[in-house]
């Protein structure tokens, strides 16, 4: 698998395991790449968290509630 080969020219080079990849088009038409490396399958946050706090990062959009304001916020600080 071509992620698997990625990850592991990564851990070659001796740079930090990413978790997880994402791709975006620019209104240009260039492709670009991020890494993330919060380890979400060890880390407490579930799924509700990690979207919000997607949404957070991507688009600004912060949720509703305090209480998941603040999960957003910890999981900047994780």
């Amino acid at each position: 698998d071509l992620f698997e080969e990625l990850s592991n020219l990564f851990k070659e080079e001796g740079l930090e395991p990413w978790t997880s990849c994402e791709f975006d088009f620019t209104r240009e038409g260039e492709l670009k790449v991020s890494f993330d490396y919060i380890d979400w399958i060890n880390s407490e946050f579930g799924q509700v968290g990690r979207q919000n706090y997607y949404k957070y990062r991507k688009f600004g959009i912060l949720p509703e509630t305090e209480y998941e304001i603040n999960k957003v916020k910890e999981i900047e600080q994780y």
